[in-house]
């Protein structure tokens, strides 16, 4: 395990990171802009990488904040376990939806979101689902008072919705990470990440007590994340 003054050096990069991405987004700065900057050709080409795979480096910052923190709520076992579980599962329903177009609908995934699985699915994407199925899991225990573990469930459903709600639009409209069929996203999408979100919640071991001293990193992670989606749709007007 990471020691911790590695990993608050490792939040503080990602509160940075996640600086630069907002200005990124709300500016519309592309690689292609960073390639004909009048600077030297090493820097242009770092900024051009950074841009081409800054959503890569964000979700692989995101899902380990999130595991971080499940290790200190749950502890090592336990949150090996529910990490294993949201990945596989997750990454086999991708796989599975790309290919026959069920439970989500028609899509294929394109090369621009960093590297793939067997050349198919993006490895961003069970990362994502980890993020926002165990980050929202943790937020919920640890602030809604009195709650069990089926209504936190339903309600990891439910943020899992509005996250791909406001998602879509700027992973497949914005940088074509994915494409629909007939470029329309389905109802039966959002319905399926509700359900299958509220399923991993409920099987996994993320459900804990709130502990003694709360710890906002899961909340704060899902709150940057949907913060670039919305600044982007803003400066895109989408």
């Amino acid at each position: 395990m990471i020691p911790h003054r590695a990993r608050e050096a490792l939040w503080r990069f990602f509160l940075i990171w996640a600086g630069v991405g907002l200005l990124a987004v709300t500016f519309r700065l592309t690689p292609d802009w960073a390639e004909s900057l009048p600077l030297p050709r090493a820097f242009n080409s770092f900024v051009s990488l950074c841009l081409r795979y800054g959503d890569f480096v964000s979700m692989i910052l995101a899902a380990s904040h999130v595991y971080f923190s499940a290790v200190d709520r749950l502890g090592l076992r336990q949150a090996r376990w529910t990490a294993v579980v949201i990945l596989a599962s997750s990454a086999l329903l991708e796989t599975f939806g790309t290919l026959t177009g069920i439970p989500f609908g028609s899509y294929h995934y394109t090369h621009a979101f960093g590297p793939r699985i067997a050349g198919i699915l993006p490895l961003a994407i069970p990362m994502a689902w980890f993020a926002v199925v165990a980050g929202a899991n943790l937020s919920l225990s640890q602030y809604w008072l009195n709650s069990s573990r089926a209504p936190v469930a339903i309600a990891t459903g439910v943020v899992a919705l509005l996250f791909d709600f406001l998602m879509e639009p700027f992973a497949y409209g914005i940088r074509g990470y994915w494409h629909w069929a007939d470029s329309f996203v389905p109802p039966q999408n959002y319905f399926s990440w509700f359900i299958f979100s509220s399923l991993l919640a409920w099987i996994t071991p993320v459900y804990a007590p709130p502990a003694r001293k709360a710890d906002p990193r899961p909340a704060i992670t899902l709150g940057i994340m949907t913060g670039l989606f919305i600044a982007a749709r803003i400066a895109h007007g989408i």
